[in-house]
């Protein structure tokens, strides 16, 4: 981060209404956890100027300014200075699915302006740094490998000719127990023959291979590696030689793996993210529409969570939505989704449930939550809203029915569950 201090973030805020702009100030100055530094603009040229003159940690971008308007806005400042630094944008009520265009553009994540609160607030921008570091982590792992490449010459046979220290460093293997040997003495066993068939029929007909090999070192141990395979051929054009240059990706992939994690889990719970569960969601839908599969969507929270992290303290409440988390996986069916909607609230995705289907989830879920104390925290419940997905409606007509289930339930009394029926 750009301060010395690893609880500070310097944040880029362009919002060219004053008092939007000053809510999120207020709410950043609320965090206790983290410090913010906030420079505050009011246009996008002034935003891309900014970017180009000072270092920040992370840009809280709103996509309505006076000189820009919707994903142009995004797609302006990634194309201008500001296009290495973490983004999230900021929408309006009526405007949430240009977030979630936003993210197709390069955005790490979005919220809406209404749903502001110092604790999303805080995992948001955390989450869009640490995402962003990962990515710059794995493009510079990608050159230190390029600047160790392992190789190795082998003749039509083929046997091996000769190897480089970096073969050695990479497979284990030193130059006196490789050459002389067919290559295959690497392999891992996890290619079929079907795979090397094509592989030699291409450096035949091309001269020429590359792609994603998984060897054995000689310890035993598998791993992958990328490879780029040439022919050598004499004056009369018969292939004589073969020259492969590879380099371990063990370490690339592990970085993908957890890039791919940050992507779509929620950093505190592991469990999905919003993003994630936009991206499912769409999925349930298209399989309703064509295939006239139902679906419902259970959103929940913690009933006076605020109590919980006033009593306790936020070690606390965090241990709590975790253990949640614990317990409604436990409960769900192996179709089931779970993910973080924010702050407390959660969100089951219940593929392949009718409503009736849904609230018997969601009955179980409150169930488990409620009849168990929290370490701690003691006795926790839950109020959980449910609304079964109908043909033709939109996510967001879907989200709003169940945001109002839920709402139902705590006015109910909370520790209930409710259904949502349409009108």
């Amino acid at each position: 981060m750009t301060s010395d201090s690893p609880q500070h973030l310097s944040v880029l805020l362009v919002e060219d209404n004053p008092a939007d702009a000053q809510l999120v100030r207020d709410l950043l100055e609320a965090i206790e956890e983290t410090t913010f530094t906030v420079t505050t603009v009011h246009r996008l040229a002034e935003a891309q100027q900014k970017a180009d003159e000072a270092a920040f940690d992370v840009v809280l971008l709103d996509m309505g300014l006076p000189d820009s308007e919707g994903l142009v806005t995004v797609q302006a400042f990634r194309g201008g200075p500001g296009s290495h630094l973490p983004l999230v944008v900021m929408t309006g009520r009526e405007e949430a699915h240009l977030g979630r265009e936003a993210l197709r553009f390069g955005s790490q994540d979005f919220l809406r302006k209404q749903d502001l609160a110092p604790p999303m607030l805080e995992r948001i921008l955390l989450y869009a740094v640490e995402r962003h570091r990962t990515q710059r982590r794995l493009e510079l792992l990608a050159t230190a490998f390029d600047s160790g490449q392992a190789v190795l010459i082998a003749d039509d046979q083929p046997q091996i000719l000769e190897v480089n220290r970096a073969f050695t460093d990479i497979t284990g293997y030193p130059a006196e127990e490789s050459i002389g040997h067919n290559p295959r003495f690497l392999s891992s066993g996890l290619h079929d023959e079907a795979f090397y068939q094509a592989l030699w029929e291409r450096l035949k007909e091309e001269g020429h291979w590359e792609g994603e090999v998984w060897n054995r070192r000689r310890n035993g141990e598998v791993y992958p590696q990328w490879e780029s395979i040439t022919s050598v051929a004499d004056a009369t054009g018969n292939w004589t030689h073969y020259v492969a240059v590879f380099h371990d990706i063990s370490e690339q992939k592990r970085l993908e793996a957890e890039l791919e994690r940050l992507a779509s889990h929620d950093r505190l719970t592991n469990a999905y993210n919003r993003h994630r569960l936009y991206e499912y969601m769409n999925e349930a839908a298209a399989a309703r529409d064509r295939y006239e599969t139902p679906f419902s969507i259970l959103m929940f929270d913690l009933d006076l969570f605020k109590a919980v992290n006033d009593q306790w303290g936020h070690p606390v409440g965090d241990a709590v939505l975790r253990e949640l988390v614990r317990r409604s996986q436990e409960n769900l069916r192996e179709a089931d989704i779970l993910g973080r909607w924010g702050g407390e609230e959660f969100l089951v995705i219940a593929n392949h449930a009718t409503g009736e289907e849904a609230m018997a989830l969601a009955e179980r879920l409150r169930q488990a939550v409620a009849d168990e104390p929290f370490p701690t925290a003691g006795r926790i419940t839950v109020s959980i809203g449910t609304a079964e997905a109908h043909a033709g409606e939109s996510l967001e007509s879907l989200e709003e029915r169940a945001d109002r289930a839920l709402y139902a339930a705590k006015r109910a009394g909370r520790n209930r569950t409710r259904l949502d029926v349409p009108e």
